[in-house]
């Protein structure tokens, strides 16, 4: 099949080191891989040195600054640059060598409606990947000076898109919250298990320690939904004598707090921030962990699909993470992870305390969690329930 697949946000570069870019770029692989032929087009491909076939960057449409920090009174002529990118669409389709597509998929965004007018002007089957309630995290995490044109430009999706994937039920309720007649799928997100595979293959399983050191990890990007704060205050409750070290790999608007608040717990000198990785190197050092850990706090509504889950469930590395959402429904406790409830320092503490002491466990979790993730959960996996999604669509077409 020919797939047109764009993503209107330019807050995610497709080179980009966060979790929304390594989704477009696994998931268009897996896609790639399954034999469909894949032109993709994003607002910003994010790393010019890097080419790939069939990826194209929508053309600017003046100065677009929508995800940078800026003043308060820019925040309006930044949505409004958003809007306008929809018109980069049709400039782009005249670059793109000439070809019909049998489907296209978009990833939502805000302001983003020219993938389903250019779909429905040529009568393409549209298809919506709904990864957050777009407009009410907007609100919440940044400013949104057009709410109604974003909540018409949300409704008129919804309500429109000839099927729509949701990545968690939390994101299906929202969706049917907008448009309650809408056709929801939800896919959750998955993982490429064959890069972790290697890295075991080449390094076998991880030393044990002893009474060694116990090094605790979290990889991924420092916001405000990640409850790291709570991660350093479980962190200051186990025993200075035992050798633990935490390891924090990413980076983002939280780290000087983050830095800071581990200076007042007094244990800065054991927490190492270590910035952001490339991707590739992600299955070599989660590897290299004795523990991983996913402290998300309480959150109502809670609507992600952690790609982190999958990736440290293909490490084979055990896990302790937050009992909430997704995470509660794809880790079961005492078989593939710890779960322990949101925002608990001492059970969180406790969890991390009982892994350094029974490294039995600890490799029995890391080794079901892979094999489940293996089974279950890789975008293998996910591409048997979106191809029917396709077939349905191409069947009503």
């Amino acid at each position: 099949m020919r797939i047109l697949y764009l993503s209107f946000d330019s807050g995610i570069p497709f080179w980009g080191m966060k979790g929304a870019s390594i989704h477009i770029r696994e998931f268009t692989k897996a896609l790639k891989e399954a034999g469909h032929k894949v032109t993709t087009a994003v607002a910003r491909l994010g790393d010019s040195r890097r080419k790939t076939k069939d990826v194209y960057e929508l053309p600017k449409m003046g100065i677009d600054f929508f995800h940078q920090e800026i003043p308060e009174q820019f925040h309006l002529l930044a949505e409004t640059r958003a809007f306008a990118r929809n018109f980069g669409l049709k400039k782009l389709l005249k670059k793109i060598p000439a070809k019909k597509f049998d489907l296209i998929y978009e990833r939502y965004s805000l302001f983003g409606i020219a993938g389903l007018s250019w779909a429905k002007d040529n009568k393409f089957p549209f298809v919506l990947e709904v990864n957050s309630p777009m407009v009410e995290e907007a609100k919440t995490h940044r400013q949104l000076m057009l709410e109604p044109l974003a909540k018409a430009v949300e409704g008129y999706l919804f309500s429109n898109a000839g099927h729509l994937v949701a990545v968690s039920e939390a994101v299906k309720e929202y969706i049917h919250s907008v448009a309650p007649s809408a056709s929801v799928t939800v896919v959750p997100n998955g993982v490429d298990i064959r890069p972790f595979l290697a890295v075991r293959a080449a390094n076998g399983a991880p030393g044990k320690h002893g009474e060694g050191k116990f090094t605790v990890g979290f990889v991924g990007s420092l916001k405000p939904w990640h409850g790291l704060e709570f991660l350093l205050e479980a962190f200051r409750r186990l025993p200075e004598d035992q050798n633990f070290e935490l390891k924090i790999v990413g980076d983002g608007p939280l780290r000087p707090s983050l830095e800071k608040l581990a200076h007042k717990l007094g244990i800065h000198s054991r927490v190492a921030f270590t910035g952001v990785i490339d991707f590739e190197e992600i299955p070599r050092t989660l590897r290299t962990l004795d523990a991983l850990v996913a402290p998300y706090p309480h959150m109502d509504g809670f609507y992600f699909s952690p790609l982190k889950i999958f990736e440290y469930m293909a490490a084979g590395r055990p896990i302790v993470a937050s009992r909430i959402g997704q995470v509660a429904e794809i880790l079961e406790n005492e078989k593939n992870a710890l779960l322990v409830p949101p925002e608990d320092p001492e059970a969180l503490a406790s969890a991390l305390f009982r892994l350094k002491s029974d490294r039995t466990l600890g490799e029995k979790l890391g080794k079901q969690a892979q094999k489940m993730v293996k089974v279950k959960h890789t975008w293998k996996n996910r591409l048997h329930t979106i191809q029917e999604i396709f077939e349905s669509l191409m069947d009503k077409k």
